[in-house]
């Protein structure tokens, strides 16, 4: 789903969606990992979002699937050529198991890919292995939740 950050950079693709370049104007593992922590305590659709400089890619993470829009940043209403739009069978569970893995398998490198905040790196490794071990724990919990014979209202 990500790949490793190089650069200031990370490729972003869903199953049956296209690769999206996300930039370090967003800090990607953080803010994506506190949006899918809330919606597993809440059991509710949450969303991500990433600087594709000059657009913006915005992804609703639902129960069974998720939707990605892409939109030009302007002021302007967006015309038929600044909006693009997909989806993926993606659910927020395997997103939430995705996210973790790529996040923790390239730990180091998310730690460090906002490097403009002036946070001390060790503070941020400590602070992103919490928030792994926490969405960690709730993707085990919430697990029953989306087996085959439930619903979401």
């Amino acid at each position: 789903m990500l790949t490793k950050p190089e650069h200031g950079w990370t490729d972003f693709q869903l199953e049956g969606t296209g690769i999206y370049g996300l930039s370090y104007l967003d800090d990607i593992a953080f803010e994506w990992l506190d949006q899918a922590i809330h919606g597993l305590e809440t059991m509710l659709p949450f969303c991500v979002k990433g600087f594709l400089e000059p657009r913006r890619l915005l992804c609703t993470v639902s129960y069974w699937n998720c939707h990605i829009v892409v939109e030009a940043d302007g002021r302007n209403p967006p015309g038929a050529e600044d909006l693009r739009t997909e989806w993926s069978h993606t659910s927020m569970l395997e997103f939430c198991k995705q996210l973790h893995y790529d996040v923790a398998t390239h730990a180091e490198e998310w730690a460090v890919f906002l490097d403009y905040d002036q946070e001390d790196p060790a503070e941020k490794r400590r602070r992103l292995r919490e928030k792994l071990e926490r969405l960690e724990t709730l993707i085990a919990q919430k697990e029953d939740r989306f087996d085959e014979h439930r619903c979401f209202l």
